[in-house]
């Protein structure tokens, strides 16, 4: 009975002791990360699942995958030289990973090494890798092109970038062009000869500008004075039209007023000579009526005597 207790508790030594050395030996793998184990037997990559790790047999190298956002800033004496000679600054931020992939994680775990120095060394090779192709794509398109086809640009970035960066087992994730402006005159250089190329360029259509603007002045300020002329013309022509009409009324009114004096002339010498005939008329009746009585009165007498 105490060998069997022996037995059983040995057995359970050995179980406790077997499952503690696959707690400890078994290396679980984060979401955000990938292992490199290296050493005893072939380099494996512990990406999205665990592996054994036996310590002085195995090496862990662990790699990042989350994503980084880096910036970069090419300006003034450092600026892009477009494909007129003209120099660009440019603001790029990009959004780089190491690619969820075996062969990624393998070439970024002995490129990129510990994984505190993962962002600087990515970092690093971004500006160097990213310089280059900005330069490059830059030197294929013109000043113009770059400004207003920003798409097309990144675009090229991003695919000629993700190209350079394979090979360290990193991936592009996004490109945004944050700015694009024309460097200063003061940072081109005369004696490079890209840099006075390009400064001579510049200057020639600055000068083309500025006689464009000036011109446009002179075609605007003629304009306007052609426009106040025009007005000018077409106020007196009004004012003219106004004191035509103002004449004519006036004349209208004066011929209605002498027409209007005729006609009371008029009616006030029918009206003198009806009066003067009505007088006339009434002298005669009463010459006629004195008549009369006195030719009644003559009558009478007669009458009397012959009777």
């Amino acid at each position: 009975m105490i060998s069997n207790f022996y037995y059983e508790f040995l057995l359970l030594g050995l179980v406790s002791t077997l499952l503690l050395l696959l707690y400890v030996l078994y290396v679980r793998v984060p979401v955000d990360a990938a292992y490199l184990r290296t050493g005893l037997g072939k380099p494996k990559v512990l990406l999205g699942r665990g592996g054994f790790v036996f310590p002085f047999l195995h090496t862990l190298t662990p790699v990042n995958l989350q994503t980084y956002s880096l910036e970069l800033c090419l300006q003034g004496a450092n600026s892009l030289i477009s494909k007129d000679l003209l120099r660009v600054d440019v603001l790029m931020v990009f959004s780089v990973r190491v690619a969820a992939q075996v062969n990624s994680v393998q070439l970024a775990a002995r490129v990129l090494g510990e994984i505190n120095l993962q962002r600087d060394t990515i970092k690093s090779l971004l500006e160097a890798e990213g310089t280059a192709v900005l330069r490059g794509t830059a030197a294929m398109m013109s000043f113009n092109t770059v400004h207003q086809q920003r798409h097309d640009f990144t675009e090229t970035v991003n695919r000629r970038l993700n190209l350079q960066l394979r090979k360290y087992g990193l991936e592009v994730v996004s490109t945004a062009l944050m700015k694009v402006e024309q460097t200063p005159k003061s940072y081109y250089d005369p004696q490079q000869v890209l840099d006075a190329q390009g400064l001579m360029l510049l200057e020639k259509a600055q000068f083309a500008y500025a006689k464009q603007r000036q011109v446009q002045r002179w075609d605007a300020e003629l304009s306007a004075r052609r426009h106040d002329f025009h007005s000018a013309v077409q106020r007196m022509v009004w004012e003219r039209d106004e004191f035509s009409a103002r004449l004519q009324h006036i004349r209208f009114k004066a011929e209605a007023d002498a027409k209007a004096e005729q006609e009371l002339e008029e009616i006030q010498l029918a009206k003198d000579m009806a009066l003067e005939m009505v007088q006339r008329d009434v002298q005669l009746m009463r010459i006629q009526t004195e008549q009369e009585l006195a030719a009644a009165q003559t009558v009478i007498p007669l009458k009397l005597v012959s009777a």
